[in-house]
């Protein structure tokens, strides 16, 4: 017999395929994609039947044995969430990863920020404080950086603030 947790995983995968193929495709589901859900819907009776049969008592009160499931089930199963995973696929647009952006070469606007917003810092750990002059200074230097160097000076404040090497004494946002 085919155990229940794994027919179980099985439905788990068929709905979340189904639901996130729809999520996928940010809409509603259109007219071609009802009767995609019609059937799944189709199926997912035929499994609740199945299942149902399954959890039943081997024997039944007559003493003949009840039927048994298909050994097949799991196979059946895989293949029908995969057609149903195809038949979607052709309605989603394929995913486009951004190319990557070479960092362009540091001006002398972004060097000054650089060297500004390091200041910052570096002044603020020698004090032990960072208040709201701090947080304006860096704020103004934070949009001429890149943000390789926006996240390299933001983590050191940070590891600086979670380390107790900084006390925080802003009423705003401390960056």
């Amino acid at each position: 017999m085919i155990p229940l947790s794994r027919t179980l995983v099985v439905l788990n995968l068929m709905f979340f395929g189904a639901g996130l193929a729809l999520f996928v495709q940010g809409q509603r589901a259109s007219d071609s994609n009802r009767e995609l859900e019609t059937r799944l819907e189709r199926m997912e009776g035929r499994l609740d039947q199945l299942l149902a049969r399954r959890q039943a008592p081997a024997v039944a009160l007559s003493g003949a044995p009840s039927p048994a499931l298909p050994s097949d089930l799991d196979a059946r199963i895989e293949q029908a969430v995969s057609r149903a995973l195809q038949a979607q696929a052709p309605h989603v647009p394929p995913r486009e990863d951004p190319a990557p952006q070479e960092p362009s070469a540091p001006d002398t606007r972004n060097a000054e920020a650089w060297a500004r917003g390091n200041e910052v810092v570096e002044r603020a750990l020698s004090a032990r404080r960072w208040g709201d002059a701090q947080a304006r200074e860096l704020a103004a230097s934070v949009p001429l950086l890149t943000q390789q160097q926006q996240m390299n000076l933001l983590r050191r404040l940070s590891v600086a603030i979670n380390e107790g090497q900084l006390k925080v004494e802003t009423l705003g946002p401390p960056f």
